[in-house]
């Protein structure tokens, strides 16, 4: 399923595009995104998730500067360096 704002989108570029009428250029949005639909072709309004690296990723160089500089940064008052 289309979401309307695509479908109105669609069709506001083919009227300034291709100099359709509104009511031309909506029936023709329309037909065109349930064919795509049909094929399996989606416009979502949500975009999808981007996969997060795993931490076995980070480098054991990076684990050991975050390790070796936290504890400088915080003091066991809770106040932190500048």
């Amino acid at each position: 399923m289309t979401p309307p704002a695509a479908r109105a989108a669609v069709s506001a570029h083919l009227t300034d595009t291709l100099g359709l009428p509104p009511n031309l250029a909506t029936h023709t949005a329309s037909e065109l995104l349930d064919r795509l639909a049909v094929e399996g072709w989606q416009i979502t309004a949500t975009p999808t998730a981007r996969p997060v690296a795993p931490r076995a990723r980070e480098t054991r160089r990076a684990r050991r500067l975050v390790a070796r500089l936290l504890p400088r940064l915080v003091r066991p008052n809770g106040e932190t360096e500048r």
